[in-house]
């Protein structure tokens, strides 16, 4: 059992920057869909150019600096909305299926599978799982039904984000 009382329940800055950068590294996976692709994704019209701004550029240093202002864009966006559809798109079922069996077996008492999901999906980390889980679990704790719902669409995203970033 969990004492919530003892527990520093902020976000620390080491897993916000973990996550803008987790957003940027979603720009190249964004940036190989085709124009086809790129027109269904649920993004606004200015983020889209941006996007296909980031598919004509050759020039590294130009790139990384394009990556990193579509990575601040994503935040403007439906980063849920847009991690699920670049996860539909990158996946078959079978593979989406899989993943979302790792979802469901991940728990906060289940140390083991964490670790075994963490070296499976290369990207992802134990502590940023872990500290989601614990989310999830401090907002049941609460009764918080808005907390538990952006708890889980943050757990659902980050999820998603690591297997398309370990592909």
């Amino acid at each position: 059992m969990i004492d919530w009382s003892k527990m520093d329940m902020r976000v620390s800055r080491t897993e916000t920057k973990k996550a803008h950068e987790r957003l940027q590294a979603l720009a190249m996976p964004l940036a190989k869909l085709s124009k086809k692709q790129m027109a269904d994704l649920p993004v606004s019209e200015y983020f889209l150019d941006e996007l296909q701004h980031l598919t004509q550029i050759s020039v590294a240093a130009a790139k990384n600096r394009q990556i990193k202002r579509i990575g601040k864009l994503i935040v403007e966006e439906n980063r849920h909305a847009l991690t699920h559809a670049l996860f539909e798109l990158l996946f078959d079922p079978a593979q989406r299926s899989k993943v979302q069996t790792w979802q469901h077996r991940l728990t906060l008492n289940d140390e083991q599978t964490i670790k075994q999901f963490v070296k499976q999906f290369k990207a992802s980390e134990y502590n940023s799982i872990y500290q989601l889980l614990l989310w999830i679990a401090y907002a049941k704790h609460l009764g918080d039904d808005e907390l538990l719902d952006e708890s889980e669409a943050d757990f659902d995203s980050y999820i998603k984000e690591v297997a398309i970033l370990s592909l």
